[in-house]
């Protein structure tokens, strides 16, 4: 499929479900991190293959991207990795998991936001820290933010980075996002999502990736969500951006009979 539209028809008509091409994002031209400098960063699992990143924002509650829920193995056990750098070596700063609870914000895949309660509350230390989400449901066009995540480098090569990786990114408009030469509202940006790429297309976000952080000067602003393909300097990485609806929704579960 050569444009969004097109390929979001495509998961729509054959099944979201199991298609995970259709929302999964990756990290293209980045570099990879010092070795458990991201504390808060998560890697959501699936019969111990990484599918999403993540966030964790209290010690038993994670912030991912909705659509990350399709991707499970049915039947296979869902956990999270905190403290991890490698995802294949033994690191003893790991701690492994059990989800518990996943709590979509809807059931519009507009909304590509997600809590995920765990069993067990996670041990803090130096290498696994929480990160709380802020924004002021704005971020000014131009301005340089981080992602980060265990996706593929390569987009020709899908293949999940052994590494945590992250790329610089530039925030785009709206309205250029939306236009003709963009997506041209194939999906429409809202004002809950912001784009953020590169102009020659060479940084992206892309599989693997979504649900992991979007951070601008220092702040925790949006999530990966999804994109047109990877590294296509007219189809930037598509965020959900942390506005007002989605941080009082997820105080409302975190102060509830949820917690604990």
């Amino acid at each position: 499929m050569t444009n969004y539209f097109s390929f979001f028809l495509f998961c729509l008509v054959i099944g979201i479900y199991v298609i995970p091409e259709c929302f999964s994002m990756e990290i293209v031209g980045g570099k990879e991190v010092a070795p458990h400098s991201r504390p808060f960063m998560v890697s959501i699992q699936s019969d111990s293959n990484h599918i999403c990143g993540g966030v964790l924002i209290h010690p038993q509650w994670v912030l991912t991207a909705a659509h990350c829920r399709f991707l499970f193995v049915e039947g296979q056990p869902s956990t999270v990795v905190l403290g991890a750098h490698s995802l294949s070596k033994k690191e003893p700063s790991k701690q492994r998991l059990a989800i518990r609870e996943l709590i979509p914000f809807s059931e519009q895949l507009s909304d590509d936001i997600m809590l995920v309660k765990l069993h067990t509350a996670a041990k803090l230390s130096k290498y696994v820290q929480l990160l709380h989400p802020r924004s002021k449901n704005s971020i000014k066009d131009g301005t340089k933010c981080q992602v980060t995540g265990w996706g593929a480098t390569n987009p020709d090569v899908l293949e999940s980075s052994d590494t945590l990786q992250e790329v610089t990114v530039t925030v785009i408009s709206r309205k250029v996002c939306n236009s003709q030469s963009y997506y041209n509202h194939r999906p429409a940006i809202t004002k809950d999502m912001i784009c953020a790429g590169d102009a020659n297309g060479q940084k992206d976000s892309c599989q693997g990736d979504s649900g992991g952080p979007l951070i601008c000067k220092g702040v925790f602003r949006a999530i990966v969500s999804k994109g047109d393909k990877c590294g296509v300097a007219k189809k930037p990485g598509i965020y959900t951006l942390l506005t007002k609806k989605y941080r009082d929704w997820i105080k409302h579960n975190l102060a509830s009979l949820h917690t604990y």
